[in-house]
C-alpha cells in the first residue's frame, strides 16, 4: 500500500514538471539530459576574486542558501529530484543538467563472513529492485547502473555485462543451497556455522544524503522477504571514512564510484595492493587472477587492448560482485544568475568542475567578485598525501597543480608541462616519458618551481608508497633533470595510459617544504603551499574555506596580469632647502595593464616610509602624485617613490642677530662710512 501511495505522489509529481517543463521528459522516459549546453570557455584563468567552500550539511540547507543568495551555485550531490519542479520556478537560479561517470554501488566486505561468499552476495542482488529506486527515488532523473563502468564514460562502458535482475525466488534458492535456512521458522534465516538467526547486518550509507537512506531502506524491506535482516545505518561521513577506509569495520555500505577515467578507479578500488588500512580496496577483494588482469589494464601499449582489457574487467566484476551496482544519478545542477556567470557544465562532475572554478566571475564584468559553493562535508586534510575521498580534494584540486588537465572532451591538454614526448621500448618493456616545463610557474611562497620538484614529487610518492599515487608511479624506476625545466621519467612499463596517471593525477609537491617531512600520512600542513590557481587563506572548522585567487598563477588571463603602476619624472622642488622648510616631491604614475587598477604608492625618505597613498587608475591613464617632507636635521637625503629615487638637501638656516645687535651695527656702520667720506673730501681738498 505504501508503494501504491509513492507511484501516485510520483506520478502527480511528473506531471508537474512536465507541466512546467516540457523538456524534463526528454530525460525521464528516453534518458537524455535536460539541457544540452554549449558554453565557449577560456582554459586561463581564475577570474573570480575569492573562493569560499562552505559547510552546509543537508540538501534541504543548501537550496535554502541557494534561494537566499548566501551561495551562489548548488554542485554535487545536485538539486534533488523533488526540487526540481520548485527550483525551475524562480527566475533567478538556471538548472543545468548532466551525465555522470559515477554510479551508486552497494559495497559488500568481503573480508567479512558471510560476504565472503560470492553466491551470498549475488543472492542479496537478487533481492534488490534497481528499477523501482530509479523509479521511486530518482523520479526518473537516472537510470540503473549496468556495469561498475557508466554508461558515460562512452566507450569503454560495456553494454553486454550479465545482469541481476529483482527476482526474490531466485535469491531464497541460492541462500537455501547455501544452507542459509530459516530452520526455526521465525522469519529470519540461520546461520548454517551456528544454527542461530543470522544477526543483523548494516548497510552504512552517508547521514546527509536522503536518497541513500531512502535507498538502504528499500533494501532492508526486501531482504527481510527472503528472511534476510539488513538494517539501514546512517552514519556521519567522517566516521564512515574511518570505519570502512581506516579499520575494515563494516558489513555493506554505499559510496559512489566510477569516476573518469575507468582504469584509475578499477586499479584503486579492485587491486589487492590496494587492501591495506587507508587504501581504496573498500571490498577488500583479494583475487590474483584480478590483479592479472588490473596489471594487464595498467600496463597495455595498445588502446585497443585496453578497451578489450577493461570490457572483460567488467564482466568478471558483476560475476565477482564485491560491489553490486545499483544506479547512476543524473547530476542536476543550480546556480544564481544575479551574481555570477561564467559556470560551464562538463560530463561526468556537472558545473562544479575545475574549468568553472577558473571561469566563473562577477556578473557584469570580466573578472572579480567572490564565490561561495556549498559542500556537504567537510574537509579532513590539507595534506594530498592523505586524501580519503571526494571532499578532500576540494581544496587540494584548487591550491595544488598536475602536469596536464583533461579539458571538457576529455582530451590531455598541456599545463604546468607545455610540451612533453614519449619513446616506447617493446624490446625490454620500458618507456621514457619526458616533461618541459613552463619556466614562468612560481608556488604560493614565490619561489620557482622547476623539475627538481617533480623528481621529488615522483620519487616521493614512490618511495613511501601514497596509497592515492602508488599504481601511477610504482612502475617508475628513475628520473631525471637534464636541464631545470625538463624531466625524464623512466617506467618498466609499456603503459598506453601511464602518461595520462602521471600527467593528470599527480599534485607536485614543492620540495623545499616536503623534504624535512618524514612521515607524510601524519603531516598536517597549517598553510598548504602549491602552485595552482587557488591560494588558501583560511579554515573556520564547520563553516568554511577561504581561498584567494593566485595573483601569479602562469595561467592568468594577459588582461589580469598585474602590472605595477609606472613610476617617472620624479621632481623635487626645490632639491635644497634650509632645515624646517618643506618640499614637495612630484612623480608621474601610470596604468599600463589592461584593467583597471587599484595600488598603494609608498614615499620613503633615509629608507623609512613617510606616507602612503592608495590610487585607482583605468588602463592607460595617469596623474601626477605629491608627497611632501620636512626635516629637521641637516644633510642629503635619499627620498623614494615604488622604486624611482631622487636626492634633497637640507642645510643649516644662517645665524640671525637679536634686533638691538643689528640697530648698533646700523649705526656703526654709518659712521664708518660718514667717516670715511670726510675723510677722502679732505684728502681731495
Amino acid at each position: 500500500m505504501e508503494v501504491e501511495k509513492s507511484s501516485i505522489q510520483i506520478i502527480m509529481l511528473l506531471l508537474l514538471i512536465i507541466t512546467l517543463n516540457p523538456i524534463a521528459t526528454v530525460y525521464a522516459y528516453n534518458h537524455q539530459p535536460l539541457i544540452k549546453e554549449t558554453t565557449e570557455y577560456d582554459y586561463r584563468g581564475p577570474r573570480c576574486d575569492e573562493l569560499y567552500i562552505v559547510v552546509i550539511t543537508t540538501p534541504e540547507a543548501q537550496m535554502l542558501a541557494l534561494k537566499k543568495g548566501e551561495i551562489d551555485v548548488l554542485g554535487w550531490p545536485g538539486v534533488q529530484p523533488l526540487q526540481v519542479a520548485e527550483i525551475m520556478a524562480d527566475p533567478k537560479i538556471h538548472v543545468v543538467t548532466s551525465e555522470v561517470t559515477e554510479y551508486y554501488p552497494l559495497v559488500f566486505n568481503v573480508r567479512k563472513y558471510p560476504f565472503n561468499i560470492t553466491d551470498f552476495r549475488r543472492a542479496i542482488a537478487y533481492c534488490i529492485d534497481r528499477e523501482k529506486i530509479v523509479e521511486i527515488l530518482l523520479l526518473g532523473y537516472g537510470r540503473v547502473a549496468k556495469s561498475c563502468i557508466p554508461k558515460a564514460h562512452g566507450i569503454w562502458h560495456n553494454p553486454n555485462v550479465p545482469q541481476y535482475e529483482y527476482n526474490p525466488a531466485k535469491a531464497a534458492e541460492i541462500l537455501d543451497r547455501l544452507g542459509f535456512i530459516d530452520t526455526d521458522h521465525d522469519g529470519i534465516r540461520n546461520d548454517p556455522k551456528t544454527g542461530k538467526n543470522l544477526p543483523d547486518m548494516t548497510i552504512m550509507i552517508p547521514s546527509y544524503d536522503p536518497i541513500r537512506i531512502r535507498m538502504a531502506q528499500l533494501i532492508s524491506g526486501w531482504t527481510a522477504e527472503v528472511g534476510l535482516p539488513i538494517k539501514a545505518a546512517p552514519t556521519e561521513h567522517g566516521t564512515m571514512i574511518d570505519k570502512i577506509v581506516g579499520e575494515h569495520d563494516f558489513d555493506m555500505c554505499c559510496w559512489t564510484y566510477g569516476w573518469y577515467p575507468p582504469w584509475d578507479p578499477i586499479s584503486l578500488l579492485y587491486h589487492s595492493s590496494q587492501d591495506v588500512p587507508w587504501g581504496w580496496n573498500d571490498p577488500g577483494i583479494r583475487n590474483s587472477t584480478w590483479d592479472a588482469l588490473i596489471d594487464e589494464i595498467l600496463n597495455t601499449p595498445s588502446m585497443d587492448e585496453l578497451k578489450k582489457y577493461i570490457w572483460k574487467f567488467q564482466e568478471w566484476h558483476m560475476q565477482l560482485i564485491p560491489d553490486f551496482p545499483l544506479f547512476e544519478r543524473l547530476m542536476i545542477d543550480a546556480y544564481r544568475t544575479d551574481k555570477t556567470e561564467g559556470w560551464i557544465p562538463m560530463i561526468g562532475t556537472g558545473i562544479l568542475n575545475f574549468w568553472s572554478y577558473m571561469n566563473v566571475h562577477g556578473k557584469g564584468k570580466p573578472f572579480g567578485g567572490i564565490v561561495k559553493y556549498p559542500v556537504q562535508r567537510e574537509t579532513k586534510t590539507l595534506n594530498p598525501c592523505k586524501v580519503t575521498s571526494g571532499w578532500d580534494y576540494e581544496v587540494i584540486d584548487k591550491v595544488y597543480d598536475t602536469l596536464m588537465k583533461r579539458d571538457l572532451n576529455n582530451n590531455y591538454i598541456p599545463w604546468m608541462a607545455k610540451s612533453w614526448d614519449v619513446k616506447i621500448f617493446p624490446e625490454n618493456k620500458t618507456q621514457i616519458i619526458t616533461f618541459y616545463l613552463h619556466e614562468n610557474i612560481t608556488w604560493h611562497d614565490g619561489k620557482p618551481v622547476t623539475g627538481e620538484d617533480v623528481k621529488f614529487t615522483l620519487e616521493y610518492y614512490r618511495d613511501y608508497e601514497i596509497p592515492p599515487y602508488l599504481p601511477y608511479v610504482s612502475s617508475i624506476y628513475k628520473v631525471e633533470v637534464p636541464a631545470k625545466y625538463t624531466v625524464k621519467v623512466y617506467l618498466n612499463t609499456t603503459s598506453v595510459i601511464a602518461l595520462y596517471n602521471i600527467g593528470t593525477m599527480i599534485y607536485i609537491l614543492p620540495k623545499h617544504l616536503w623534504y624535512n617531512v618524514t612521515d607524510p600520512m601524519e603531516y598536517e600542513p597549517k598553510v598548504p603551499i602549491g602552485s595552482g590557481p587557488f591560494k588558501f587563506v583560511e579554515w573556520v572548522k564547520g563553516e568554511y574555506i577561504k581561498l584567494v585567487y593566485n595573483e601569479k598563477y602562469f595561467k592568468l588571463p594577459k588582461e589580469r596580469i598585474i602590472i605595477p603602476f609606472e613610476v617617472t619624472n620624479m621632481r623635487i622642488t626645490p632639491s635644497k632647502a634650509y632645515v624646517g622648510d618643506i618640499v614637495a616631491v612630484t612623480v608621474t604614475i601610470k596604468n599600463k595593464g589592461l584593467i583597471e587598477r587599484t595600488q598603494e604608492i609608498q614615499f620613503k625618505v633615509a629608507g623609512k616610509i613617510e606616507d602612503k597613498k592608495t590610487i585607482t587608475l583605468a588602463p592607460g591613464q595617469s596623474i601626477d602624485l605629491t608627497f611632501t617632507t620636512t626635516k629637521d636635521k641637516a644633510g642629503e637625503y635619499t627620498v623614494e617613490i615604488d622604486g624611482l629615487s631622487g636626492k634633497v638637501t637640507f642645510e643649516e638656516r644662517p645665524a640671525v642677530l637679536p634686533a638691538y645687535q643689528t640697530i648698533a651695527g646700523t649705526i656703526i656702520s654709518i659712521v664708518v662710512v660718514a667717516v670715511i667720506v670726510y675723510y677722502v673730501a679732505r684728502k681731495k681738498r
